[in-house]
């Protein structure tokens, strides 16, 4: 066997080997899972954002309050508990989002802006890693900077 068809059937076993639901996956379920995670932000519903992360997933920002970028990790439950408190008046707007999809893993980058209490308070990139298991897309991995100036206004909200 040449090594292209070898390649070919290699690629094609592997495919099989995937679960049904999951070589039939396109980037609609991605986009799914994420609006869901800023839909729920929004409503102050931790439950429906703890439906899309992964039990161990993790949370990391770029800080550059400071002046020198440092790099903090935050406790995904930590954050989803937070939710619970903030009474709806949390808005983080994401926009222009790309998102890449290899069978059961997706990555997604998407500028965003956030609002607290109808204002601007920062905005940034956000990183977000996905992968599909039984239960559907879950974020692994949700990672993003922040910045407080030349923030855009990209719904008009304020």
């Amino acid at each position: 066997m040449g090594k292209k068809s070898l390649a070919g059937a290699l690629l094609g076993a592997a495919l099989i080997a995937l679960p049904g639901d999951v070589a039939g996956q396109d980037e609609a379920g991605v986009l799914a899972a994420i609006e869901q995670v800023f839909d729920g932000m929004r409503n102050a519903d931790p439950t429906s954002v703890r439906a899309v992360f992964a039990e161990d997933a993790r949370f990391a920002v770029l800080d550059t309050r400071g002046g020198a970028a440092t790099i903090r990790s935050q406790s995904v439950d930590g954050w989803i508990d937070a939710i619970s408190t903030s009474e709806g008046r949390w808005d983080e707007q994401i926009y222009d989002v790309e998102i890449e999809v290899d069978g059961p893993m997706a990555s997604a980058w998407t500028p965003y802006t956030f609002y607290l209490d109808g204002e601007i308070s920062h905005c940034g990139i956000n990183s977000i890693e996905l992968l599909f298991d039984s239960e559907g897309w879950k974020v692994t991995q949700l990672s993003d900077t922040r910045q407080r100036e030349g923030c855009p206004d990209p719904h008009g909200v304020t």
